[in-house]
């Protein structure tokens, strides 16, 4: 799977794109505008971005320079244009894409294209979802990741959670995360916090190395090892 954003200011050849790239199993965010594109990467951070040449307020040329500034090479950036002479492939891989498609696409090419593409990625990509802050929207109730999907939790969790993000190293002690449930430490049954967190772990996805963002912190309480940002 792959995040990818289908920079496209055709809308229904943005749909059909991003359609398809969902339906092949990736995750795909669709922009028609420079503006949108911004917006987009505020949320959601890509691993590839299918980047149109020309676009109503902006050059995908002048973009990619942007994107590769902005990402260096943790991002595969693939243009994509009606244009196929040697000079415009020329201008488009000084400008930092990795490759180049000519409309209108073929799919098979695509999916080729992004399976030479995340095979040739550095790993760094993963470090910097890391540094991505996942958000604890409170009046709403959820846990948002960097990868925009939606947790819903219950009052107890996000009372659990906001307690765990407002500690020093987002480092909550049992006692602390007791209180946050409305109970006295000393005659509630750790047990029961236990059971509690592990209820809330088991709605959260997990990281590389089959780690969780919610780590138990032996003698202590518990950590969110990722970026918290409570939200009201």
């Amino acid at each position: 799977m792959a995040r990818i954003i289908v920079v496209e200011d055709d809308i229904e050849q943005q749909e059909e794109l991003v359609s398809f790239l969902n339906h092949a199993g990736h995750m795909a965010r669709g922009a028609a505008t420079a503006d949108e594109l911004e917006n987009c990467l505020s949320q959601f951070i890509p691993e590839i971005v299918l980047l149109d040449y020309n676009l109503p307020d902006a050059t995908g040329v002048a973009l990619a320079e942007n994107l590769r500034e902005k990402f260096d090479n943790t991002v595969g950036i693939v243009m994509v244009t009606a244009r196929s002479s040697s000079t415009d492939r020329i201008e488009c891989r000084r400008a930092g894409a990795d490759d180049y498609l000519v409309k209108p696409i073929d799919f098979s090419e695509l999916l080729a294209l992004i399976g030479n593409l995340q095979t040739r990625l550095p790993d760094t990509h993963q470090h910097q979802l890391s540094c991505v802050p996942w958000k604890l929207m409170v009046a709403q109730s959820e846990l948002i990741p960097p990868d925009s999907s939606i947790i819903l939790l219950s009052a107890w969790e996000v009372s659990l959670l906001e307690t765990i993000a407002k500690a020093q190293n987002q480092i909550a002690s049992r006692d602390d995360l007791v209180r946050a449930l409305g109970k006295n430490p000393d005659y509630y049954d750790p047990r029961a916090l236990e059971t509690t967190i592990s209820r809330l772990r088991r709605k959260l996805p997990s990281l590389d190395y089959n780690r969780y963002p919610l780590e138990a912190v032996r003698n202590v309480g518990y950590k969110f090892v990722r970026p918290l940002k409570v939200i009201r």
